[in-house]
């Protein structure tokens, strides 16, 4: 259940966070333009498809298994 809940925050905050770059005209970096921004090096794309890994494998595992 936190966990779930944890989930639901952090999917929630990161929707807000692009919401308000959207609005803001331009102030801060929206999240594609960060995920672009690291997207172009091979540093950055090795953390994105390790985020991207991380949290695919939790979720699946979280939701999937049954117990």
């Amino acid at each position: 259940m936190i966990v779930t809940v944890a989930w639901l925050v952090l999917g929630a905050t990161a929707a807000l966070w692009e919401l308000v770059c959207r609005r803001s005209g331009g102030r801060w970096a929206s999240l594609g333009a960060i995920g672009s921004a690291w997207w172009q090096r091979l540093p950055g794309v090795i953390v994105l498809i390790a985020v991207w890994a991380f949290v695919g494998w939790h979720v699946f595992a979280r939701y999937t298994v049954p117990k």
